[in-house]
């Protein structure tokens, strides 16, 4: 089945204007023109992609896959027309990129105005999950995610996360003078149960803190906040206390003992494929994490 690009382009346009009269007028085309191609678009996937009403569109779950698929197909052959140009230019389409919560919480926001700041032609869609996204099965340009791809993917380490030990000043009477001292301190637990085992080393030996806590979350930032009110010890990533260690609004407590380092890594397709808004994109997280210069 051949994929019309025209029927691709009308099909994102009515999306993005919230009607058909609308990316009529934006494309300088026939609205009877627009409407025809999406309805042969929809016959040749054999899908409904936008539910139409008296009152408004609605896209549809399988139409939003196709919109995803469709900006990347638009965004490739803008590229290579440019290619056969000889033109440069600046960069345009459609960047899709899939991060953990919590790193995207902590370095994307900034990173991705600096992209649009650099590259203003180019649309960046940022998705935060805790899952493990594939950059082709899922639809995405690249991902962000705990240790390494396996297949054709290039990997590019971005840095090792360990998670400290840290309470506000004046929240524990006694703090511990070992791991095991733990379970007398209130603790603060991240994610389902208050029922855990914190792993933690000092580089040479390792221990497993069974804990029974008063107080669980089920997010980080929850945690954080928690931590930061006093509530008690919490086990939390480095890179997300490190400013309240520095200002003195957190204390770390056993610095010596964190848990075992957790590697995140940058996941995208082989370079021979990459495109140039994507290497934009790669070349800007490289300045704030050097070792994505060199894949694994």
């Amino acid at each position: 089945m051949s994929m019309d690009l025209n029927a691709l382009r009308e099909f994102s346009a009515v999306v993005e204007e919230g009607s058909f009269a609308a990316a009529a007028r934006r494309l300088e085309t026939p609205k009877s023109t627009v409407s025809k191609r999406i309805q042969d678009l929809e016959r040749d996937l054999g899908v409904t992609l936008i539910e139409r009403s008296t009152r408004r569109l609605r896209l549809t779950q399988e139409g939003a896959i196709v919109l995803a698929r469709a900006e990347r197909i638009l965004a490739d052959a803008a590229e290579i027309a440019q290619s056969l140009d000889g033109t440069a230019g600046p960069l345009r389409g459609h960047l899709r990129i899939a991060a953990p919560q919590l790193f995207g919480q902590t370095f994307l926001g900034p990173l991705a105005a600096e992209c649009r700041r650099r590259h203003p032609g180019l649309t960046l869609e940022i998705v935060l999950t805790d899952g493990q996204p594939d950059p082709e099965e899922d639809g995405f340009d690249a991902v962000i995610r705990l240790g390494r791809g396996s297949g054709a993917l290039v990997c590019r380490p971005l840095f090792h996360s360990t998670s400290v030990l840290v309470a506000a000043p004046g929240a524990l009477t006694a703090p511990p003078a070992h791991p095991r001292a733990i379970g007398d301190c209130p603790v603060v637990l991240h994610g389902i149960g208050l029922i855990q085992t914190w792993h933690l080393s000092d580089g040479r030996d390792e221990v497993f803190v069974r804990l029974a806590g008063g107080l669980g979350l089920s997010s980080y930032p929850g945690v954080h906040a928690a931590a930061l009110s006093g509530a008690g010890l919490a086990l939390l990533p480095e890179y997300l206390v490190a400013d309240d260690i520095a200002a003195g609004r957190l204390l770390r407590h056993l610095p010596q003992w964190s848990s075992l380092p957790v590697e995140l890594s940058l996941l995208h397709p082989a370079a021979r494929t990459m495109t140039h808004r994507l290497r934009a994109f790669v070349d800007l997280l490289q300045e704030v994490f050097p070792a994505a210069a060199e894949p694994a």
